[in-house]
C-alpha cells in the first residue's frame, strides 16, 4: 500500500526556497501524484475566464506517499504543488509557513509599448483556504518518525472520506 513500482516507500519533494515559476508546470507537478479527479487548485476572479477549478485527468504516476519541505520562501506555483498534495492527503509538509503568493496577474501592454501588471483573480487550495497572505503551516517543523507520518496520512483521508 505504501510503496510504489520502485520500491521506495516514500519520496521527499523540497520546496524549500523555491519562488514558483509557471503555474502550469507546477500543476502538472502535483498531477504527477494525485488521483484521477483530485483537485489540483481553484482559481476565483471577477471575470468567468478566472473562475477554473484544475483537477488531475489521469491516475498518479506515483503512488508513495511523500514528505514536502517548506519554508518561508516556498512562494506561488509551489505554494500550489504544496497544498494539492497536502489537501488530497498524498503528502505532510514539514518545515516554515510559506511565503503566501496566491494571486493571478496578467500583464497588460499600454500604447507606449510598456505594460502594467494587474491582479485579475486568485488561487484557492483544495480545502478552500485563502494562500494569498496567509501562507501554509506545515504539519511538522522537523521530519517526524515514519509511523507519525503513516498516521497523520491516514488521518487525513479518514477526514476527507467522512465529510465526502
Amino acid at each position: 500500500m505504501l510503496e510504489d513500482d520502485s520500491g521506495a516507500s516514500y519520496f521527499v519533494l523540497d520546496l524549500r526556497d523555491n519562488l514558483g515559476g509557471l503555474v502550469q508546470a507546477r500543476i502538472e507537478v502535483a498531477k504527477f501524484f494525485l488521483d484521477k479527479g483530485d483537485t489540483v487548485i481553484y482559481t476565483v476572479g471577477r471575470d468567468p475566464k478566472y473562475q477554473n477549478t484544475i483537477v488531475a485527468e489521469t491516475a498518479p504516476l506515483v503512488i508513495a506517499p511523500l514528505i514536502v519541505l517548506v519554508n518561508n520562501k516556498t512562494a506561488s506555483s509551489s505554494e500550489i504543488v504544496a497544498t494539492a498534495l497536502h489537501d488530497n492527503c498524498k503528502a505532510v509538509l514539514v518545515g516554515e509557513k510559506t511565503f503566501s503568493k496566491g494571486l493571478i496577474q496578467s500583464v497588460f501592454e499600454l500604447n507606449d509599448g510598456s505594460g502594467v501588471v494587474v491582479t485579475v483573480g486568485k488561487y484557492v487550495t483544495p480545502n478552500h483556504m485563502d494562500i494569498n497572505g496567509n501562507g501554509i503551516e506545515p504539519d511538522y517543523q522537523r521530519i517526524p518518525d515514519w509511523d507519525e507520518v503513516v498516521k497523520h496520512l491516514l488521518q487525513c483521508h479518514t477526514q476527507r472520506n467522512g465529510s465526502s
